[in-house]
């Protein structure tokens, strides 16, 4: 059975963010300055977004205190 969650940017809006519009919120992030962004799912995983506007890193954390993974892109040098 896949797991149906739902997630939020953590910018104190409580209101969940379509995955149709995840990419407009992070461009708006990184226009207004903020190069880190953080969601939360309803299942209490975090997934992290920074990026220095050249290139990004995402990191999945199952619950607090996990380390985590990552995505690279293996292609950069």
């Amino acid at each position: 059975m896949p797991l149906i969650e739902s997630w939020v940017i953590n910018d104190d809006n409580p209101v969940p963010v379509l995955s149709e519009m995840v990419l407009e919120a992070l461009r708006s992030s990184i226009d207004s300055g903020q190069l880190e962004t953080w969601l939360t799912s309803s299942s209490g995983r975090s997934l992290a977004f920074v990026t220095n506007t050249e290139r990004a890193m995402m990191m999945l954390l199952e619950e607090e205190g996990d380390p985590g993974e990552n995505a690279v892109d293996l292609g950069i040098e």
